[in-house]
């Protein structure tokens, strides 16, 4: 009886480990920006990836240890309009470096109210082969075995090595802005 309730104690004791979650269909990023012509807008469904969390501690404020690898493939984001994709994809190299990738360094809640949690993290995005440490502001919604991650910043394309395209037009140069807002909704599942 003794070793039962030990044994039942140490089970209750023992931590949590974080889940893994994978990305599922339903994923987007957006990147948005302008130009001296017209705002502009690229959009890409794919979206890979892992997030280690263990999300009962969603609903408890601090540091979390969680981890995140996200990865896009640049070829896969597409404005509707050929040539501006052939432009946007040369400017990023894709040839040579063909993903923008996410790594999650530092999770911190900040509130949760019911499903939805508001985080601060911290971590590297690397665009064009470049890699830079970058914070936002993410919420993060639970549903059964989903994690819906949603966020946005605003980089500069300068700071990845990229020279915003400016592509020619028979009455001059298209000159594009070098801010782009860059929002996502990831959907991850067990």
């Amino acid at each position: 009886m003794n070793k039962a309730l030990i044994f039942a104690a140490l089970v209750v004791a023992l931590p949590v480990q974080a889940e893994t979650y994978k990305s599922k269909f339903g994923s987007s990023i957006v990147l948005d920006g302008d130009s001296s012509v017209h705002k502009w807008k690229v959009e890409s469904k794919l979206v890979g990836g892992t997030f280690e969390v263990d999300a009962e501690k969603l609903g408890t404020k601090g540091k979390l240890e969680a981890n995140a690898k996200v990865f896009i493939p640049v070829r896969s984001l597409k404005s509707g309009k050929k040539r501006m994709d052939e432009v946007m994809h040369a400017a990023m190299n894709a040839a040579k470096h063909s993903k923008i990738e996410f790594s999650l360094n530092e999770l911190t809640v900040k509130a949760a109210k019911g499903t939805l949690t508001l985080c601060d993290s911290k971590g590297s995005l690397t665009i064009n082969g470049k890699k830079k440490p970058i914070a936002m502001p993410v919420t993060i919604a639970r549903a059964d075995a989903k994690l819906t991650v949603k966020g946005s910043i605003v980089i500069k394309m300068t700071d990845f090595g990229i020279t915003p395209p400016s592509p020619k037009l028979p009455s001059g140069n298209i000159v594009t802005k070098d801010e782009v807002k860059v929002s996502f909704s990831w959907v991850t599942a067990k």
